[in-house]
């Protein structure tokens, strides 16, 4: 067993506490953001995200498998494809929304038709099928009404992570280094 201490030589913290609060101050500004403008943060973040990925898959594809023509043109598709979602932001929110909304609808199907076979014991079973499939109606009839649930609890979870990571930061800045190490 190692142990190494968190402290530099010259006897400074390696991660510095102050981060941490930051940190956790921008997660809940970010939380009071989607909770304050839940239509437009959810759309932007689907958007961003969903054509970051894309990207970023794009760049993979290009560099893992240098020299094939097949690879080449794969990245590049979706590197293009990445830009265009960012781009054109409104159908791409309303195409993930719509293919979202069917997933739920036929997984929320499936489980309740699977289910079904085992409700004579318990009915219960068959409640987060009806659950899934009516998130899916919803998406499909209601997507502004879907996109502001989800950016109003995905506001909750950020704040409430936020307000966990400034707690952390302070303990942190109380901890005294000098006598803290780490045991590996």
């Amino acid at each position: 067993m190692s142990q190494y201490p968190i402290v530099t030589s010259t006897g400074q913290r390696r991660f510095p506490w102050w981060t941490l609060l930051i940190t956790g101050v921008l997660v809940a500004a970010v939380g009071v953001g989607f909770l304050i403008w839940p239509f437009f943060a959810a759309s932007w973040m689907l958007v961003v995200l969903f054509g970051s990925a894309l990207i970023a898959n794009g760049l993979a594809v290009l560099t893992r498998s240098a020299g094939s023509s097949a690879a080449l043109i794969g990245g590049l598709v979706l590197i293009a494809a990445g830009v265009l979602a960012i781009v054109f932001s409104d159908l791409t929110v309303g195409a993930i929304v719509a293919f979202v909304g069917v997933a739920l609808v036929v997984f929320g199907v499936l489980w309740i038709a699977i289910s079904a076979r085992f409700a004579g014991r318990s009915p219960v079973i068959l409640v987060p099928g009806v659950l899934i499939l009516v998130g899916g109606i919803v998406a499909l009839a209601w997507p502004g009404i879907a996109l502001a649930v989800i950016a109003v609890i995905g506001g909750i979870c950020l704040v409430l992570l936020g307000a966990l990571i400034i707690w952390t930061a302070n303990r942190l800045r109380r901890v005294d280094v000098s006598a803290t190490t780490i045991v590996i």
